[in-house]
């Protein structure tokens, strides 16, 4: 048989191609699940990073709750570096005993409530579990203070006034964050 007898078929046109110039053509799907993974954690990163850089500071505290609110961490910040650890190394020698006390707070909310669950609880013992943690010589605040003086006992006069620049610093952008 000849070609001319064989029955004629449609000319198969195929799909037209889905225009996309942007995203090169993959061939498979985990590939393109992979780049769009990967694009997301890149812009979580950049996200990230400009966050802190247009807020410019961390937390003004030293550790945790801190220990020695008092002192905001931009001061330490711009001191030379000799000169914080010397200061920064007064923290990390009471850092023990800044911890018992820490404990010691934790706990004081507990005091309390055993203080007011008791009977015929008194009104000086709810006081006394209240001041034992906020103002008794084995407070938190108390610990906290005590090292914020020995660091305050070190520094020179421009580090004094330093300080106080920063304290002022501190007080203007937490009362800028209340108003907005």
């Amino acid at each position: 048989m000849s070609d001319a007898m064989t029955p004629m078929e449609p000319p198969v046109t195929p799909d037209p191609p889905t225009r996309r110039p942007w995203l090169p053509q993959l061939r498979s799907r985990w590939w393109t699940l992979l780049l769009g993974v990967s694009l997301m954690a890149n812009l979580l990163v950049i996200g990230l990073a400009l966050g802190f850089g247009f807020e410019g500071r961390r937390a003004e505290r030293l550790m945790g709750a801190s220990y020695i609110q008092m002192i905001p961490r931009d001061f330490l910040r711009n001191l030379p570096r000799e000169r914080r650890e010397e200061l920064m190394g007064i923290v990390h020698d009471k850092l023990h005993q800044l911890r018992e006390l820490r404990a010691t707070s934790d706990a004081s909310p507990l005091k309390l409530a055993e203080a007011l669950e008791k009977p015929d609880a008194s009104d000086a013992e709810v006081r006394a579990a209240v001041e034992a943690f906020a103002t008794g010589n084995g407070s938190l605040a108390a610990g906290g203070a005590g090292v914020t003086m020995e660091i305050v006992g070190k520094l020179t006069p421009d580090e004094r006034k330093a300080l106080a620049q920063a304290i002022r610093d501190r007080a203007e952008r937490a009362a800028r964050r209340r108003r907005n």
